[in-house]
């Protein structure tokens, strides 16, 4: 069911993005140096340093996330614009096995991590800073964000030498929608981008945690940093 709702996600962005630049070509308003540009886009990036305490350390390699969504720009002036994001954004927490562990439990795993489905908006703030004579330049945005976690699970391993006769190797422990994880998060994105490629900050101004497992387990929260690179699809 996951697979299917992130399937359809996507092409529907893609379908949507499709019929933009169908209109594009047809439209005077529309277009990549006009008043109106619509277009699709990826990001990859990476959890990132510094940590927001003790007991909830992430392997920073392994803690990533993706983003698919599409991109709506409007132009105030020539150096300044205005738009909106509308897209899907998966995130994957590695978590660290080590004595200190205490997110979500204490308990030592082969391996954990925790996953979020998450559909997410952001309104922008565009300010170019070199500009060329087609494409979009060189830009800044400035982007409060919010994001909506429709589904979330941990995943632990286990070594099983019991399963390896059905050829299992590992035992899997795993929790849907967790009643630890808020579902609603926001921060702020800022951006800088040459052309259609960019590097990307996002920074979480909401706890990942709830309030009753705070209270209940540890205060620590997962690092809020996320760096990472994004790609604007357009003709």
């Amino acid at each position: 069911m996951k697979r299917l709702l992130t399937l359809i996600i996507i092409l529907l962005f893609s379908f949507y993005s499709f019929s933009q630049d169908e209109e594009i070509k047809n439209d005077d308003n529309f277009g990549l140096n006009k008043k109106h540009f619509v277009h699709s886009f990826l990001n990859f990036g990476f959890m990132t340093p510094p940590k927001d305490g003790d007991g909830a350390d992430i392997n920073y390699g392994k803690s990533n996330s993706f983003s698919y969504g599409i991109k709506y720009r409007y132009k105030i002036s020539e150096t300044v614009y205005f738009g909106l994001s509308l897209y899907y954004n998966h995130q994957s927490w590695n978590i660290k096995q080590d004595e200190g562990k205490l997110i979500p439990v204490s308990t030592l795993y082969d391996s954990e991590k925790i996953i979020l489905n998450n559909l997410g908006n952001d309104v922008f703030i565009r300010i170019k800073v070199k500009k060329k004579e087609y494409g979009f330049g060189n830009y800044i945005d400035i982007a409060p964000y919010g994001e909506w976690a429709f589904r979330t699970f941990r995943e632990a391993k286990t070594e099983s030498a019991n399963n390896t006769v059905l050829g299992e190797d590992y035992n899997v422990l795993k929790n849907v929608n967790p009643n630890y994880i808020e579902t609603l998060q926001y921060g702020i994105k800022l951006k800088f981008c040459m052309g259609r490629f960019g590097i990307v900050g996002k920074y979480r101004l909401s706890d990942l945690f709830s309030e009753d497992f705070k209270q209940q387990v540890s205060s620590t929260e997962f690092p809020r940093l996320n760096i990472g690179v994004e790609l604007g699809l357009y003709q």
